[in-house]
């Protein structure tokens, strides 16, 4: 396991808690997301059994309509594409596209709970451009 530093506020997010300052917590490693367009970039990490972390993440603002996507089953990356499970971020929401611009130094968690996916049956995570219908970056579990 890897200790990861979590911004506190980004954590009261998920868990209706008071923001607080920073602190560590176990998180297992997933890898990083390949880049594949708009400079996304990132650490994912499993935080718990409900919430996923992207690290670093890093994207240039540039694409439309960009969310974030898990698949929980398929087979290589055209069967992961097909079924695709849209995650609403931020948590709490029904999903807002990604938008601004991200320079590498913060994270996005990401909020299973409210698609019922548990993060050890996760196989895929995209940050996927429903406009064009393609990876922006992606990272296999």
């Amino acid at each position: 396991m890897i200790h990861l530093t979590l911004v506190w506020c980004l954590v009261c997010l998920v868990s209706g808690a008071p923001q607080a300052a920073d602190r560590q917590v176990d998180a297992v490693f997933v890898g990083d997301l390949i880049d594949t367009d708009h400079d996304v970039g990132g650490k994912v990490y499993k935080l718990d059994s409900d919430t996923l972390v992207i690290d670093n993440f890093s994207y240039d603002g540039n694409g439309f309509g960009v969310y974030i996507h898990v698949a929980t089953k398929g087979k290589g990356l055209d069967g992961f594409e097909d079924n695709k499970i849209l995650i609403p971020y931020p948590s709490g929401t029904e999903g807002l596209p990604i938008e601004k611009k991200f320079d590498g130094t913060g994270q996005l968690v990401i909020d299973l709970k409210q698609v019922g996916v548990k993060a050890n049956r996760v196989k895929w995570l995209s940050v996927w451009c429903t406009v064009f219908n393609q990876s922006f970056g992606h990272v296999l579990f």
